[in-house]
């Protein structure tokens, strides 16, 4: 029930503690607001799994890692 009347998506599981659905969108604890086609996108570029993708997506992950820290 909470999950439909607020769209919280924290009672599927733990990993999904802090996310929430708004407008048609997809929106992480830290605010970011997530489009189907982004969702997508993202994937795609996983699945691609080149060299360069994968060192740019660890460079991301811990860049965005380090932002979350300084809040």
């Amino acid at each position: 029930m909470r999950m439909y009347s607020c769209r919280d998506l924290s009672p599927l599981d733990e990993d999904w503690l802090g996310w929430k659905i708004s407008k048609g969108k997809l929106i992480t604890p830290d605010g970011w607001s997530l489009t189907p086609n982004k969702i997508i996108m993202g994937n795609a570029l996983i699945e691609i799994g080149a060299a360069d993708e994968l060192r740019f997506q660890r460079e991301v992950l811990r860049i965005a890692r380090l932002l979350k820290k300084l809040k």
